[in-house]
């Protein structure tokens, strides 16, 4: 594998966050940035990637009192007969 270096330079707190994250799933900084890079330049747009998912929305969990406002519209946005 041909490799190439880049530096840059980030907030300390930032920092930190990338170092919990890489931790948490058991890998080193540069292997955590490379996975988020590479699902960041993935060339397939996120509208394929998610497309099976359209029209999962469940809203009727909330009461009608507390229903979003956006509901209805987003219902017959997509909504499946």
């Amino acid at each position: 594998m041909n490799t190439a270096t880049l530096t840059i330079r980030l907030p300390i707190g930032q920092r930190e966050l990338i170092r919990q994250a890489a931790g948490a799933l058991k890998k080193t900084e540069s292997e955590y940035i490379r996975d988020v890079l590479a699902r960041d330049l993935d060339s397939v747009p996120f509208r394929e990637r998610v497309g099976d998912l359209a029209g999962c929305l469940r809203l009727s969990r909330l009461p009608s009192a507390a229903a979003h406002p956006l509901k209805e519209r987003i219902r017959a946005a997509n909504w499946r007969e």
